[in-house]
């Protein structure tokens, strides 16, 4: 009993460490954004041509609603220097590695601990390839091993390959004002053993939408995606959830960035109980290829739940590529039927 409440305290201490260093992550990321939000080249020069514009020309921009020139700007040249800055903003996010809605490759190794509020703790090592196959369309394959201790009554330890899941995706629209990304996640019951695979198929459409915001020099993104099994062990409980990230990524210079960003997951197959987990991103970009980056983040909102996260702790690597397989003069000469 002594060992399991030394256990216990030891893991609320690094809980409470970890949501304090994504608190810190955050507070950082809002608090520096919001104060130099003014501060940008764009707003810089913008406050300057403003001053030397004609009467005539301020009388026609005063015309413009505060929002719109807020998001716009208030004359034709801080317009184009916003543009500027958005292609900016996703340009660095796509080498990143860090826009969901981005074409872009890579292959990345993570090490993550996650601490469960049922007991269950695991470590990952999860190998992830992504890639460019058209420049509109990609495919992502997620490996991971687990290595799982459950503590608890009739409790295991057990390491193997866990589920396999393939994403592809196609990027509907892109402009620099915005860009949108829809996909489906298929989940195929690779694991190793029950207590390391969920014994279905699962499918999980998805919808992205990203947003540069020069002023605050970020990409706000937002995923809506719905899992549901649709095959496998009929013996295993079914699986249907619906999942909503989004997240701020603030690009600090070519080489630095941060994310701090909310999960949010619905269970339809238990009363429609929710979990909210969030989460705080460090990254560097090394040079055109290798990005490295570390995570922590805390589950606030849901404690009886599969999906219930207690606490969580991440590290990789990234190597990156930009170049799609097939470029688009090659699929525009492929046979099309009816040709």
């Amino acid at each position: 009993m002594d060992d399991r409440r030394i256990l216990h305290w030891e893991y609320q201490a690094a809980r409470g460490g970890v949501s304090a260093g994504f608190l810190l992550i955050a507070f950082a990321t809002l608090s520096l954004t919001v104060a130099e939000g003014g501060t940008t080249p764009a707003a810089d020069a913008g406050s300057e041509s403003s001053e030397e514009a004609t009467p005539d020309a301020e009388s026609k921009e005063g015309k413009r609603r505060p929002l719109q020139s807020l998001l716009q700007g208030a004359t034709p040249e801080e317009h184009e220097r916003l543009q500027a800055e958005r292609k900016r903003l996703s340009a660095a996010a796509k080498a990143f590695g860090t826009d969901p809605t981005a074409i872009n490759g890579y292959y990345q190794l993570e090490y993550g601990h996650n601490s469960f509020t049922n007991n269950l703790r695991t470590d990952s090592l999860t190998a992830e390839a992504r890639l460019p196959i058209t420049p509109n369309l990609v495919v992502r394959v997620t490996m991971p091993y687990l290595f799982a201790d459950l503590d608890q009554t009739r409790g295991f330890t057990t390491n193997g390959a866990s589920d396999l899941t393939v994403r592809t995706g196609w990027r509907l629209y892109s402009t620099p004002n915005v860009a949108l990304f829809i996909g489906t996640d298929t989940t195929f019951p690779t694991g190793s053993n029950d207590r390391l695979s969920t014994g279905k198929y699962t499918l999980g459409p998805a919808g992205a939408v990203a947003v540069p915001l020069p002023r605050m020099r970020s990409l706000f993104f937002t995923i809506v995606q719905d899992f549901n099994s649709v095959g496998g062990d009929p013996s295993r409980r079914d699986i249907h959830f619906m999942r909503v990230s989004s997240a701020v990524n603030t690009i600090w210079s070519d080489r630095w960035w941060t994310l701090a960003s909310m999960e949010w997951d619905m269970d339809w197959n238990s009363n429609r109980k929710t979990t909210m987990n969030l989460l705080g991103e460090v990254g560097h970009r090394f040079d055109n290829h290798w990005n490295v980056f570390a995570s922590s983040g805390a589950g606030v909102v849901g404690q009886d739940t599969f999906l219930g996260l207690d606490w969580t702790v991440q590290a990789g690597v990234r190597w990156m590529f930009q170049t799609p397989f097939f470029s688009e003069k090659v699929v525009e000469q492929l046979p099309m039927g009816g040709r």
